[in-house]
């Protein structure tokens, strides 16, 4: 695995690493997964900004409170910034870059929402399910709605990092990273530039 790193976590540091994980040449934005005390969801990172789904349905900005944050992925083309919060109360955090990456297994983890609702919030759609469930995405021009709603549900592409340990003669998966959001077929998703309407 690779190493750990203590960090202050915080907006600044985050919008700092986003050349690490996408090619800020071609692509000016990463995905940002977060998740604190009542609240799961995926963003946008930009240079200077970090967009998250709309406050309670409202038109106001949430920001995390970045003490409490338990876990941060943060991951393009290039990697993956994986953020955690230990047992310490510290925050730690590993770069998984994609290149490095010798042996891997690619998967695919189907995510909440089989219809697109569109929201006052544009563009934040809720992707639901009928059991209540929902995940709010910037995508309301590359999930399209029809009746079939035929690019649903979204999914995670993961890499499954395999190592081997010398001393035990054991392979076996040794860390793990989320590279994509990709439609129902595998298409990958770009995050949208939401500091330029």
């Amino acid at each position: 695995m690779p190493n750990r790193t203590p960090i202050e976590l915080n907006k600044p540091w985050v919008c700092e690493h986003l050349s690490d994980v996408t090619n800020i040449e071609t692509q000016n934005a990463a995905w940002v997964l977060v998740q604190e005390p009542g609240f799961i969801g995926f963003g946008v990172v930009e240079e200077s900004e970090i967009w998250l789904p709309p406050y309670e349905h409202k038109l106001s900005k949430w920001e995390p409170d970045w003490e409490l944050v338990s876990d941060l992925r943060l991951f393009g083309e290039k990697g993956e910034w994986h953020v955690w919060r230990d047992w310490d109360g510290r925050h730690y955090a590993r770069l998984l870059e994609l290149k490095n990456i010798n042996d891997a297994l690619t998967e695919y983890h189907f995510l909440w929402g089989t219809t697109k609702e569109e929201t006052d919030t544009p563009p934040w759609i809720k992707l639901v399910e009928d059991r209540g469930t929902e995940i709010w995405l910037p995508l309301q021009e590359q999930v399209k709605s029809d009746e079939k709603n035929r690019n649903l549900p979204l999914r995670l592409k993961l890499k499954q990092v395999i190592d081997y340990d010398c001393k035990y003669h054991l392979a076996g998966i040794v860390d793990a990273a989320l590279v994509a959001l990709v439609d129902s077929e595998k298409e990958e998703l770009s995050p949208p530039l939401l500091s330029c309407p």
